[in-house]
């Protein structure tokens, strides 16, 4: 899943803790609202890692020919 995903949930999370009145049910959204943004940072940090590494393959197929892919 990519980060924009998680940070849809985490933004969901954040409304519901807007209208939540149960304190409990407040806390357990704020819990999930940190833990979707570091799921979202880390996808987001996967995805940035994945483009260099492609980037470098290519850049090395281009100069070594096929043979290095």
């Amino acid at each position: 899943m990519d980060g924009a995903y998680y940070r849809e949930k985490a933004e969901r999370c954040r409304l519901l803790s807007a209208i939540a009145t149960v304190p409990e049910v407040k806390e357990q959204l704020r819990l999930w609202t940190y833990e979707f943004d570091d799921l979202a940072d880390a996808a987001d940090k996967r995805h940035r890692r994945l483009q260099h590494l492609r980037s470098w393959r290519k850049r090395m197929r281009q100069a070594f020919g096929t043979a290095a892919a």
